[in-house]
């Protein structure tokens, strides 16, 4: 008989198994303690009010020289324009925004094409509002994600989301709404979520 305990972040992952001489065979039980979720965040939606989308990408333990070369080779490989990044207050953690704005199979090939966590970048599959949402509140004693830096583009400008553009001039990105080619839109969903991951 053997157990094994390991702890993450936000859960205990429990593994017991058990060999049963007489067939030959090896029972094995896996299952999950989770915390539960006490801290609601603040968060806004890559999707626009046309079903057309931003780029999000949210980096966990990947230094900023690193997302800023990979950043770069996307806007290169798909034509895209000017990224914002954020710093987290966590080591080695950023979120990233493109204002392009592309339809659903477009945008999720290109996240995929990112080093970001697989449950980011495959939970526009797995949540029902089909979204990438990142967090722009407090999250339990966590600071708000700070404006960093741009990283500018020397690649064709497409049609940027207005509404995603003003709400990140209010976060302090040096944007001018009045330059280049924007979609007019004024919609931006906001979403409030429930978490226990990684609120110290």
């Amino acid at each position: 008989m053997k157990l094994e305990v390991k702890r993450r972040d936000n859960f205990f992952s429990i593994f017991f198994s058990w060999k049963i001489p007489f067939v030959q065979k090896t029972f094995r039980f896996h299952t999950k303690l989770y915390a539960s979720p006490n801290a609601w965040v603040h968060g806004y939606s890559s999707r626009t009010e046309t079903g057309q989308y931003v780029l999000f990408h949210d980096y966990d333990n990947l230094d900023k020289k690193s997302i800023v070369n990979e950043l770069k080779y996307l806007q290169k490989k798909y034509g895209l324009g000017d990224y914002y990044l954020f710093k987290l207050d966590r080591e080695d953690s950023f979120h990233a925004v493109n204002l392009d704005v592309f339809p659903i199979v477009r945008a999720y090939e290109i996240q995929q094409n990112t080093s970001c966590d697989q449950a980011f970048i495959h939970a526009i599959k797995n949540l029902q509002t089909r979204e990438w949402v990142l967090r722009w509140g407090i999250k339990g004693l966590r600071d708000c994600p700070k404006f960093d830096s741009v990283i500018y583009s020397r690649g064709n400008k497409r049609v940027r989301s207005t509404a995603h553009g003003a709400f990140l001039t209010k976060l302090g990105v040096p944007l001018d709404l009045n330059k280049g080619r924007w979609d007019g839109n004024k919609l931006l969903t906001f979403v409030d979520y429930d978490t226990a991951n990684r609120i110290k």
